[in-house]
């Protein structure tokens, strides 16, 4: 142009980058945020801390709000619609001059327009670091669109995943899972180990002796074992283990009462019983735990008149004097019915032996009166009412049989008491009814029964030698040899009131009931009973046999015996 002037440089041009000497064409750093120049290198904005390398590496795309100025990099020329700044020699560039900072428009709602993406070139005109009004322009704008996406929706994203981590997957599975593993293995442990049954013969808590194991479970086993401090015939229980004669009746503990124990594996564990079996006291033996438990109900004995139609008594008796003895102190007594109405006949007897003891005028008043007491209270209570149609139960005729042996030993009580004298009597008696057999037993008279399976003892002699050979203080064959043999404990008439050995038995055809004195079994033994058995089936003939093989042997003592065979018509 003419006067010399400088043309005013174009945009993109390099002659103005010259005037700006060597130093500045080293690339500079603007910061996004602020717009401000930083030096080649810097990782942060000198004037708002903004992060310049993380901005350079991954630069965002740019975003213009509507009135903010653009910075150099963010074009290559001017705003469209504005012209070039003219650039004059000496003078700093149009961005530098405060003055000339074109307005800050008003912010509107619209959306701000699309700039297109900043390039950056050497030689861009440099904002000057005094510029202040850029810096006093809210940042808020820019600097909440970077922390909104990066705070909030983390924390939102952090509760979502947190049910995926791998302690929460664990936390949804049940807590209890592992101990109920735990107890089904302990439950299972316990039952492959089943309670081992105790030795029989093991005494339990100082008193209850185990006789066996009547049913053994896994978690429980019964027992039955004897009371070792119980009489059986009154059921005192203050003996000790080892009393021979009980210290309240004087019976000879030779046989115990019988108790139920049952074994459980636990004070938790509940034994499985019976109806109407309740459990008692909780003991305890080398770690194992009992409890004692009541006596099951007894089954129900077979009605009377089962075999009553079918069946017949036919009876043999007979009593001597002996080969030593003067006088014969011994009474028996032998009854035997066969009533028959409404096309029905019945099986009725009374059969008793008396062995009378204190000489002349006392044992034979003694043994004639007792068995003369009984016959009235048996035919008043039990034969009279039974002809009558009058039906008792056992249990009746049981009692009805005791009471006419406690009316019996009254009666010897009195006269004893009257004539001053020491008599009394031993007395073992039975009652048939049809297919019932009812004992009745006090003294050392014995009773038994003979079958196909031999012969059977069915009372307990009250003697002193009986009671050592039940303790194990004597031999069996003492009964038979020893000096104090005769000697009884319990009798007839001795006491205001006796104790008496009661008990119900079935009978079945073939039978053959024995009744004898201790002159007969003392001289011939057990053994000779059943060798007449065997030889003679009449009971007349067995008793006149079994009489005379009594006084082979010596006759010692007056005999007397009653044979009952029970056969079927």
């Amino acid at each position: 142009m003419a006067g010399g002037g400088v043309p005013a440089p174009v945009a993109g041009d390099t002659t103005s980058r010259g005037l700006a000497g060597e130093g500045d064409r080293r690339r500079s750093m603007i910061c996004p945020a602020c717009g401000a120049e930083n030096r080649e290198g810097a990782r942060f904005c000198r004037r708002c801390g903004f992060e310049l390398a993380t901005a350079v590496e991954t630069p965002p795309p740019a975003e213009v709000s509507e009135g903010e100025p653009l910075s150099p990099e963010e074009g290559d020329g001017p705003v469209p619609g504005e012209a070039p700044p003219a650039v004059v020699a000496g003078e700093p560039p149009a961005a530098a001059r405060p003055e000339e900072t074109p307005p800050v428009p008003e912010p509107e709602a619209e959306s701000p327009p699309e700039v297109p993406e900043a390039e950056f070139e050497l030689g861009e005109p440099e904002a000057g670091p005094e510029l202040e009004e850029p810096a006093e322009e809210p940042e808020v704008q820019d600097k909440e669109p970077l922390e909104e996406p990066v705070v909030q929706p983390v924390a939102e994203a952090e509760a979502a995943e947190a049910p995926a981590e791998p302690g929460a997957v664990e936390e949804d599975v049940p807590e209890e899972a592992a101990p109920e593993e735990d107890d089904m293995q302990l439950f299972w442990r316990e039952e492959a180990e089943p309670l081992e049954p105790v030795e029989a013969g093991t005494l339990i808590a100082g008193r209850y002796r185990l006789v066996e194991a009547l049913d053994v479970q896994s978690q429980q086993i019964l027992y039955e074992a004897e009371d070792m401090q119980a009489c059986w015939q009154c059921g005192f229980e203050g003996n000790s283990t080892k009393d021979a004669f009980c210290s309240q009746c004087g019976a000879v503990l030779q046989t115990r009462p019988l108790v139920r124990l049952v074994q459980v594996a636990g004070e938790e564990g509940q034994p499985d019983l019976p109806v109407g079996v309740q459990l008692g006291g909780l003991l305890e033996h080398e770690g194992r735990l009992f409890y004692l438990v009541s006596e099951p109900p007894a089954p129900e004995p077979a009605p009377a008149a089962s075999l009553g139609p079918d069946l017949r008594l036919v009876v043999g008796h007979r009593s001597d004097t002996g080969r030593v003895r003067e006088l014969d102190e011994d009474s028996l007594l032998a009854i035997a019915l066969a009533p028959s109405y409404e096309a029905r006949t019945a099986s009725l007897g009374l059969f008793a032996v008396a062995d009378g003891m204190g000489g002349h005028e006392g044992g034979e008043v003694a043994s004639k009166l007792a068995l003369r007491v009984l016959a009235e209270h048996v035919m008043k209570g039990i034969v009279l009412p039974e002809l009558a149609g009058d039906l008792s139960p056992d249990e009746d005729l049981l009692l009805r049989l005791q009471s006419g042996v406690e009316a019996a030993n009254d009666a010897v009580y009195l006269a004893r008491q009257k004539r001053g004298n020491d008599m009394g009597t031993t007395l073992t008696a039975l009652l048939i009814r049809d297919a019932r057999l009812f004992v009745a037993h006090v003294g050392d008279c014995r009773a038994y029964r003979w079958n196909a399976e031999g012969l059977e003892q069915l009372t307990t002699d009250h003697s002193v030698v009986a009671s050592m050979i039940a303790n194990g203080q004597a031999a069996p064959e003492e009964i038979y040899s020893h000096p104090h043999r005769s000697i009884i404990y319990r009798s007839i008439g001795d006491k205001p009131s006796v104790e008496i050995d009661a008990e119900v038995l079935p009978l079945a055809a073939g039978d053959r009931l024995i009744v004898c004195s201790d002159g007969l079994w003392e001289m011939v033994r057990n053994e000779g009973i059943a060798d007449v058995m065997l030889q003679e089936a009449d009971p007349q003939a067995a008793c006149d046999l079994l009489v005379k093989h009594a006084n082979l042997a010596g006759g010692e003592d007056n005999i007397s015996i009653i044979v009952v065979l029970v056969e079927a018509t």
